[in-house]
């Protein structure tokens, strides 16, 4: 391995915990954490992705990217279809090697197995891992009538640590296997790179930067000096040019651009329909710019030379249904130009009011502007105000530690991992949380997030999750239990502080400083759990037949009253 892929394994390894972990598993990670941050823009745990080991299928890690998001559950697919009205995926397949080279047979032995693995009654045998995720890609292609641009595309990348030369013997086998795989007509588009050390130094360099993008703004004006704003402009730009703003370097949409826009893509809609409509017909393309309300860019850092403008950390925060419809017509932007608001702030209260002005105006309703609320900020700082040996960090904005230098990245809570954090441990509903986080909050909406709610609730939740990541990362918790990861989370509480949760927020507070008190303590966060895991065992005794745990078992509002049960039997022993 040569210098520079070995210290970027090794800053990788530090960040993710992973250094107790021999180096072909931390390079399994490496190498899943790169090839996915290519073709999906947001925080994910690499770990989560591996397969490798026992009837891995020489498959060391797989990922489904579902309407822009990693999904992991199966419920997850119906939600989004629900949500959506559309079902739009990329199915990512990583094999990892620290060997210096490329070897034919290993292409050839790849898509021989995943020809299998994708057929409709596989005889190869598969890990646990990737039983799920075969279960996965079959509720997807269940809902096949959703596919609205076409089959699932499919990414599969062969990884070493050598260098890849272009050598006509390896390109033959990989253009083979190419072919194998899009000859069982299942996917739109088929993707098949062997990456060398070169290719994999840049993807992660690339993986760690916020969102950046140049493009040419000739027809704007700069705005007179606002109170909390650095720069800001309005005018028209190219829809061409705009679409540098929103597309990575894959060609894909940019989905955590619109992590702070109010509402999903809604589909082809009577709105959206009509700004296509608009699109489609030539005589109409002229009159875009005078016929759409426009679009709305906050940036923390612009760079101005002439009319070309460069963005970084940025996020489209108005426009989300106008940008999805450019994106969709890409061949029929040919003099089409956009209204731009661009602002330049660094002001969070700035950025926020921006937001919530300017879907205001588009009807967005109050339920949908609850992520505006000042919870979001406080949560931020609360996470942030902690010792640094109990300090989490709550990403409110894609990939805004991305750059932290020296943060362990295992302490990042994301906005759907504390959503469903908090719905199993602190509203007893972990059956639910494998659930589309969005829709998981749509159906507590009154629960999650509320005006007013103490911070150290949340807190606390994302605590309990990371120290139960922490644990089985570090094999205090046999990985057999991860299944039932959120049951554990609500037994965590159960166990530790029984009875009903105290609603004054005096009250309130103590009781979750006393909860993650505990569940920092070296020794008593494992206790805690380990003292669960019978509750677990027998949980899975009287609901599954041939005692295995799996993701089935945990699906049922059964499986949660017999664990609760059984945490308040224990406790009265």
């Amino acid at each position: 391995m040569d210098r520079i892929t070995e210290s970027f394994l090794n800053e990788f390894s530090s960040e993710r915990q992973l250094s107790k972990e021999s180096q072909s598993q931390q390079f399994e990670a490496f190498a899943a954490y790169c090839v996915i941050s290519g073709e999906f823009d947001g925080e994910f745990d690499p770990v989560e992705v591996r397969t490798g080991g026992g009837n891995d299928l020489a498959v060391d890690a797989a990922a489904l990217v579902v309407n822009g998001d990693i999904v992991t559950e199966p419920e997850e697919i119906d939600d989004l279809r629900s949500r959506n009205n559309y079902l739009q995926a990329r199915i990512l397949i990583a094999q990892a090697k620290t060997t210096s080279g490329f070897d034919g047979a290993r292409i050839t032995d790849l898509a021989d197995n995943l020809c299998d693995f994708f057929s409709e009654a596989p005889s190869l045998p598969m890990s646990d891992e990737l039983k799920d995720f075969k279960e996965l890609l079959d509720r997807l292609y269940d809902n096949s009538t959703a596919f609205r641009k076409g089959s699932p595309d499919l990414v599969v990348r062969y990884v070493t640590t050598g260098s890849w030369t272009g050598d006509a013997h390896l390109t033959s086998k990989v253009a083979a296997a190419r072919a194998r795989l899009e000859s069982l007509n299942i996917f739109e588009t088929v993707s098949f790179e062997c990456l060398g050390a070169r290719e994999v130094q840049a993807l992660y360099r690339s993986a760690r930067n916020t969102v950046e993008a140049e493009f040419q703004f000739p027809n704007q004006v700069l705005l007179p000096d606002i109170e909390g704003v650095e720069q800001s402009y309005i005018g028209t730009v190219a829809a061409t040019e705009y679409m540098k703003l929103i597309s990575d370097p894959s060609g894909n949409i940019r989905k955590s651009l619109f992590y702070e826009n109010v509402r999903d893509f809604q589909d082809y809609n009577d709105v959206n329909r009509g700004i296509r409509a608009t699109l489609q017909e030539e005589r109409l393309r002229g009159r875009f710019v005078v016929l759409n309300n426009g679009i709305t860019v906050v940036a923390r850092e612009m760079g101005v030379v002439g009319n070309k403008f460069t963005l970084r950390d940025y996020q489209i925060v108005n426009g989300c249904q106008t940008s999805h419809v450019l994106f969709d017509e890409m061949d029929q932007l040919e003099n089409v130009h956009v209204p731009l608001r661009l602002i330049v702030t660094r002001d969070d209260d700035v950025a926020s009011s921006v937001t919530a002005a300017t879907n205001k105006q588009t009807l967005v309703s109050d339920e949908d502007l609850k992520a505006l609320e000042i919870l979001q900020k406080e949560l931020e700082a609360f996470f942030e105000a902690h010792p640094a040996e109990k300090r989490l960090y709550y990403e409110r904005r894609s990939k805004q530690h991305s750059t932290v230098p020296g943060l362990e990245k295992t302490r990042i809570i994301t906005r759907p991992a504390l959503v469903r954090s908090y719905a199993a441990m602190m509203l007893d509903e972990p059956w639910r949380a494998g659930r589309y986080y969005k829709e998981l909050q749509r159906i507590r909406g009154n629960d999650i997030f509320k005006p007013g709610d103490s911070p150290d609730a949340y807190y606390v939740s994302a605590v309990a999750a990371y120290r139960l990541e922490y644990f089985f990362r570090n094999n205090h918790v046999d990985a057999k239990y991860k299944p039932a990861r959120y049951q554990i989370l609500m037994a965590m509480r159960h166990y530790a502080e029984p009875g009903p949760i105290p609603t004054k927020r005096r009250d309130l507070e103590k009781y979750c400083i006393r909860l993650a008190d505990r569940l920092w303590d070296p020794q008593e966060g494992p206790k805690l759990v380990q003292a669960i895991l019978p509750v677990i065992d027998e949980a899975v005794l009287q609901t599954e037949k041939d005692g295995i745990l799996d993701r089935d078992t945990v699906r049922t509002q059964n499986f949660t009253d017999l664990t609760l049960n059984g945490v308040r039997a224990l406790k009265k022993k």
